[in-house]
């Protein structure tokens, strides 16, 4: 047996476990126990079903907001990174579009510029058409005041005649209610 005197080396702890016989099938028990709690506590320290759903979402927009600025970018600068593509990696120049020939300044500003005009052609097509329905409108609007100018004056003649030959009404007689008569009361 061994006394739980002090250590023999000095700043050494000592274990009581280690001096005493140990049954092992409770160490194994005690290890299992361990593990279960270890389980329970990792199961309740999971973030909740709205944290998870949050975090979901969040990377979602991120990865949407980073497909997006891409595309801003690519219409942005996507000549400039297809001359980087060309340039830097010539084996891979094949999976770009086809270039196009260089056009000149002056050969854009005048397609642009027959663009505008045929725009502005349009315009006074439509405007010309426009005042052609407003002038066939007004046209129509005139013909409809006079025809009802003269449906007027043909109400007016057919009134006046038929005042003309109807007889006179005889002359209402005035109907007078009978004077009440008022009692009067003795003075006392």
């Amino acid at each position: 047996m061994v006394s739980s005197a002090a250590p023999l080396v000095p700043g050494e702890q000592s274990d009581e476990r280690a001096y005493f016989a140990r049954d092992l099938d409770d160490e194994r028990d005690l290890s299992k126990q361990t593990v279960e709690r270890d389980y329970r506590h990792d199961a309740m320290s999971r973030p909740s079903i709205g944290t998870r759903m949050f975090r979901s979402l969040a990377r979602f927009v991120a990865v949407v907001l980073i497909g997006v600025g891409l595309t801003l970018a690519w219409q942005s600068y996507g000549e400039q990174a297809k001359e980087f593509a060309r340039t830097s990696a010539p084996s891979l120049a094949w999976l770009l579009p086809a270039e196009n020939a260089k056009r000149s300044p002056e050969a854009t500003a005048s397609s642009e510029l027959m663009q505008q005009m045929k725009l502005i052609a349009v315009d006074v097509a439509i405007a010309r058409r426009n005042l052609g329905q407003l002038a066939a409108t007004q046209e129509q609007i005139a013909a409809a005041q006079d025809q009802i100018s003269r449906n007027i004056a043909a109400l007016q003649e057919a009134a006046q005649e038929t005042r003309a030959q109807a007889p006179s009404p005889p002359a209402p007689r005035a109907i007078h209610p009978p004077a009440r008569i008022i009692p009067q009361v003795a003075p006392r």
